[in-house]
């Protein structure tokens, strides 16, 4: 018999690398990037500041990532009048990559549950998802835990939102 936690950590980092893998190379991008364009494009005017507590980047490695994507064509920044920072958007380049992208994910998740059957998928999901819910988190610390998902997938209830007992800075 295998160890549980052995087998669970296993198969995360299966999964994990995955779709990370799947993502990237669709969108013809580093994981951090595609990380970056999915959440910015479920915040829509975001700051750099609050990008970069959901990546774990500093100040300046997230201004950096977002130059590199400015470059690219994927994001665009906004100025407000009476606003020191920027907001920040994702063009429609960058929409076109990240649907790929997060088609890529969905595909590389299906074929790792391929070998289950439906209802095994389901009970795995909903297991996976009380997990999830249980587990207290800030909501930037939730945000980041989903930088890879399709957020509209998971409407109207998230387990991961479930699992928000303390807002963030922003």
């Amino acid at each position: 018999m295998h160890s549980t936690q052995n087998a669970i950590g296993s198969w995360a980092l299966l999964v994990s690398d995955a779709l990370s893998e799947a993502a990237a190379e669709a969108a013809q991008l580093p994981e951090r990037s595609v990380a970056a364009l999915v959440l910015v494009a479920n915040r829509p005017g975001s700051s750099v500041d609050w990008l970069s507590r959901r990546l774990g980047l500093t100040q300046s490695g997230a201004v950096r990532l977002v130059d590199r994507l400015m470059d690219a064509g994927l994001l665009r920044r906004e100025k407000h009048q009476g606003h020191k920072e920027v907001f920040l958007h994702v063009t429609a380049s960058g929409e076109d990559r990240l649907r790929r992208g997060l088609q890529a994910r969905a595909a590389a998740i299906r074929a790792l549950l391929d070998e289950l059957p439906e209802d095994e998928q389901e009970q795995l999901g909903a297991l996976i998802g009380k997990a999830l819910a249980r587990q207290g988190r800030r909501r930037d610390e939730a945000d980041a835990v989903c930088r890879l998902c399709d957020w509209q997938a998971c409407t109207p209830v998230c387990p991961v939102d479930a699992s928000v007992v303390e807002a963030s800075r922003s």
